[in-house]
């Protein structure tokens, strides 16, 4: 099997199974508990933090584990707003767990605006721009788009919001960009910034939030004051572990493999073939390709009968029909249908890309010739 679904997650790192299996055997002790056991077990999960910190251009303080990115999203959308009638603006390229908080916190009265993307899948800096006014009291917008891979440029977003709304926060959905776009948060201006661990090769049910330090928002959870008072409950000591493996292993394969080779390679090939790239700059590791007249839940299924896993879109959203970011983009309903998701990873070699590339394009041209799709 070729698995290039890694936007919806990816394989674990087997270094990152055995922190996580040492964690819950040699560590197994409550972090927050006085004794000599306990106290090496918060000392190791301080040098984890440390570890992913010093990765992203961050300082150990600043990071908040949690559950998934969809948790500090979601925290950021309740708790991350400087004034509580100031307006909200987010991007049209938003994933799920930054629409849909930010539609309630609209079912509540509160004005939020959507900036819109263009047709290569960006914000369009001069819409934003106008939304964002002194009395905007958060801004999020998507570092890498979990659909196209496109790389929305935060830095000069967030100057922008600094120039006119310098009381708010600036929080981007960092899923599919940590440890991608050879960004660090220290150099992007974000006040915010949300993860998942399971993109980069470990475990799902760990993630984190970005908390620059000198901000300050309300804790997500109250009770026994783990994570400096902002998420309280035990630690997830084991796949706390497993991060910080899979962020040194991830880094070790990106830094040898030039996944933006690879990935040029396969646009120009499919391509060649009449397919249609959709997105512009990216960040190398997701390609969104349009395939005319071929429906893309056909194409997904044919090519895993012949060993190639594809994706659709966000496999949060599997269950929806159509694809609001990309009609957002401009995209027709029946475009859209035609779309699949490629995502690849560090570890992956050229050869089993673009066999991968060659069973797609078979299954593409087997459909259209029985006319199924």
């Amino acid at each position: 099997m070729i698995y290039l679904d890694n936007a919806a997650t990816t394989k674990v790192f087997d270094s990152a199974i055995t922190a996580a299996e040492r964690a819950m055997s040699d560590g197994f002790f409550n972090p927050n508990a006085t004794y000599k056991h306990a106290v090496s077990v918060k000392t190791e999960i301080d040098k984890c933090r440390q570890t992913i910190a010093s990765a992203i251009g961050a300082t150990g303080d600043e990071l908040i584990f949690t559950s998934c990115a969809t948790e500090a999203n979601n925290w950021v959308f309740e708790h991350g707003r400087k004034s509580p009638k100031g307006n909200v603006v987010i991007s049209a390229g938003e994933h799920p767990s930054v629409y849909e908080p930010a539609m309630r916190l609209a079912s509540r009265g509160i004005d939020v605006r959507i900036a819109p993307i263009t047709r290569d899948g960006k914000v369009d800096e001069n819409a934003f721009s106008k939304l964002v006014d002194e009395n905007t009291s958060l801004v999020s917008v998507i570092h890498v788009s979990n659909e196209t891979g496109t790389v929305n440029p935060i830095k000069k977003l967030s100057y922008i919001v600094r120039k006119k709304a310098p009381r708010a926060l600036f929080h981007s959905d960092g899923v599919q960009a940590l440890l991608k776009t050879h960004e660090r948060l220290d150099s992007l201006g974000v006040d915010l910034y949300s993860a998942s661990a399971h993109k980069l090769g470990a475990p799902k049910g760990i993630g984190l939030l970005y908390i620059r330090r000198g901000i300050t928002i309300a804790p997500f959870m109250l009770g026994g004051g783990q994570e400096r008072n902002m998420r309280s409950g035990t630690q997830n000591t084991p796949y706390i572990a497993a991060f910080a493996s899979a962020v040194q292993q991830f880094s070790a394969f990106e830094k040898n493999n030039n996944i933006s080779d690879i990935r040029d390679e396969l646009c120009a090939y499919f391509s060649d073939y009449g397919c249609k790239i959709v997105g512009g700059d990216n960040s190398g590791y997701i390609l969104c390709v349009h395939f005319p007249n071929v429906k893309a839940e056909i194409l997904q299924n044919l090519a895993a009968d012949n060993g190639v896993i594809i994706g659709k879109g966000a496999a949060c959203s599997g269950s929806k029909r159509g694809n609001r970011v990309l009609a957002a983009m401009g995209l027709s309903e029946k475009e859209i249908e035609c779309c699949v998701r490629i995502s690849l990873f560090p570890n992956i070699t050229r050869d089993d890309v673009m066999e991968a590339a060659g069973i797609i394009i078979s299954a593409a041209d087997s459909i259209r010739s029985n006319n199924v799709g």
